[in-house]
């Protein structure tokens, strides 16, 4: 080894446990297949809340050695050259936030279409040549106009779940079209105040389904309150609104009930009692 080179990974490991010891939360990650541009504009995002660090297997292990962070939980993640998020974010959040900042990238031979690619009709401006049955091998109805090759209709070429074919990763490629996307993937990540590492599997949860199970949940325990008659914040108010619904609806029960002469009577009653206008 050179001196350079130690001197270099003596460097990174000193920043790395630093680092360590500063953030609250600690992400594995793979750079696999992932291009410079995303990685860049995923940094750029993140820079309030967190730090990215890519750096060998080995420095990354002494460094976290250095910090005092226990590494029996993660090794098994730590496999490769691999990034390191130092983040401010909850492991939750995290996930949430490098899983939704995905890059545009070419489709390749054998990969699933996260939606259906469809081919717009339109000019190409491509040339006629080799170009023209590389197009047509992929289903689509052209036609040359002037200097250019045009699309007539509308094609789709690959539907949502299927795997992408040679011809059409070709075509795509021709067309500049990127239908995939990618991004950093999170290994797992170590909430050092909890001596917790979640790994992926667990931070990956729809939000959506998430969010309408609270809603539920919240709407089950309000109804479950109102029955009991437990009041609290919520519950109170509409406890007591439902009772004198409940009244009202009682009273007219009891009034639908008694025969015409009471009413009279009570009428009278009623009226009896009023106070007279100027008596003294």
């Amino acid at each position: 080894m050179t001196f350079h080179i130690r001197k270099w990974k003596e460097e990174s490991r000193e920043d790395i446990a630093k680092l360590a010891k500063e953030y609250p939360f600690v992400a594995i990650a793979t750079l696999e297949g992932l291009p410079a541009n995303i990685q860049a504009n995923l940094r750029k995002k993140l820079i309030k809340d967190a730090v990215i660090v890519v750096s060998k297997t080995k420095v990354v292990q002494k460094a976290f050695e250095q910090a005092g962070i226990d590494m029996s939980k993660m090794n098994n993640s730590v496999t490769e050259n691999i990034a390191v998020i130092f983040s401010k974010k909850n492991p939750f959040e995290l996930f949430s936030f490098v899983k939704k900042n995905k890059g545009d990238t070419s489709a390749k031979e054998g990969d699933i279409a996260e939606h259906d690619i469809i081919i717009q009709a339109g000019d190409t401006g491509l040339p006629p040549g080799p170009a023209l049955t590389t197009l047509k091998s992929a289903g689509l109805k052209v036609t040359v106009q002037g200097p250019t090759i045009s699309i007539v209709d509308d094609k789709l070429v690959t539907k949502k779940g299927e795997e992408v074919s040679k011809e059409v990763a070709d075509v795509l490629g021709k067309l500049n079209m990127k239908p995939m996307k990618i991004g950093m993937k999170i290994l797992g990540v170590l909430d050092k105040a909890e001596g917790q590492f979640y790994l992926a599997s667990s931070l990956d949860v729809d939000e959506e389904e998430l969010f309408n199970k609270f809603v539920l949940a919240y709407q089950q325990a309000l109804n479950l309150s109102v029955e009991a008659e437990y009041f609290n914040e919520a519950s109170t108010e509409v406890i007591v609104m439902k009772a004198a619904r409940e009244a009202k609806a009682v009273k007219e029960a009891l009034d639908s009930f008694m025969p015409q002469e009471a009413k009279v009577e009570e009428t009278k009653a009623d009226a009896s009692e009023a106070p007279v206008e100027g008596a003294n």
